[in-house]
């Protein structure tokens, strides 16, 4: 048996999964956490690393090294998304990491991470064969998954992250309607593709990766953010809506205080549940779980099942 980490370096969160080999690709996992890094604050509409974001990284990757030390992990990978694939000054960090840490970052392409996340998913909610749409809500880029069974009909990384969306709207707080408004048809605009593949496909599910995902079951469940530890569960629409009806006219101290918020999420995810509700409505999907699996999941998952076969 061997161990081995993953790092989902994302726009607003960087996230570790050390995970011990069982057969056949499997793993058990060993630890989990995540550090806020807000890469994308102030800078993600200039494509640029600001030096704070800069700052926020390297603490959190010091961090999750102190923990990998501690469980005596053989490989370590890094991999990248949406705010180091579009800053012109990236090398800045990654030669920071490399110099500091002696860690290569991977940074991969939208296609990759839907695929990653993809084999996350299949991991913790197998589907029999039914038209699926994934969906995991980043801050920089959302990545959508047409699926059927073990196959992958489409794939698609749009960048209309909640990070994107805050710097370009500046919502009030709490939201107003026009503001929702506005919100909504940028969505429809910049979704067309999407809407066009599933005017075909027809999806009758929705799974939501990871994320804010895990933070509307945990309002859903009222319980302390990630107490109630689930791989995948069943989000009623019904349910979520009246989430997001709650979330949409409430304020940022509110939000604070509601039982299952995570405090990383606080800000964004008013916008995550306008636009998720969004696509619920548009698509007409009647069915949504949530999965706590997704990429990091999948690239383990990924990793081991090279070894096995090795």
């Amino acid at each position: 048996m061997s161990r081995k980490a993953i790092i989902d370096l994302g726009t607003n969160t960087c996230n570790l999964l050390i995970a011990e080999s069982l057969a056949n690709g499997e793993f058990v996992t060993l630890y989990e956490g995540k550090e806020a890094v807000k890469l994308g604050l102030g800078g993600i509409h200039k494509q640029l690393l600001l030096a704070d974001a800069i700052e926020r990284g390297l603490n959190a990757l010091h961090k999750h090294a102190r923990t990998i030390d501690e469980h005596q992990v053989e490989e370590v990978r890094i991999f990248a998304t949406s705010a180091l694939r579009g800053a012109e000054n990236r090398d800045i960090f990654l030669d920071a990491v490399r110099t500091k840490l002696g860690w290569e970052i991977e940074i991969i392409d939208g296609a990759r991470e839907a695929e990653l996340i993809f084999k996350g998913v299949n991991l913790s909610l197998p589907v029999n064969g039914q038209t699926v749409l994934i969906l995991d809500i980043g801050g920089g880029s959302n990545e959508f998954i047409l699926s059927q069974g073990d196959n992958i009909l489409w794939k698609q990384s749009f960048n209309i992250g909640m990070a994107r969306v805050l710097e370009i709207f500046r919502p009030s707080d709490p939201l107003h309607p026009d503001e929702i408004l506005k919100m909504e048809q940028w969505f429809e605009k910049e979704l067309e593709m999407l809407w066009q593949v599933c005017e075909n496909h027809r999806p009758g599910i929705l799974v939501g990766c990871s994320g804010a995902f895990d933070t509307f079951t945990d309002l859903y469940e009222e319980v302390e953010p990630e107490s109630n530890y689930r791989t995948a569960s069943l989000l009623p629409v019904g349910a979520f809506q009246k989430i997001h009806d709650t979330l949409k006219g409430s304020t940022l101290l509110e939000r604070q205080k509601m039982k299952g918020m995570d405090p990383m999420r606080v800000e964004m995810i008013v916008v995550a549940s306008v636009f998720v509700n969004f696509v619920l409505r548009k698509l007409e999907i009647g069915q949504m779980y949530q999965s706590h699996f997704a990429l990091k999941e999948g690239a383990m998952h990924e990793i081991m099942s090279n070894k096995s076969e090795s």
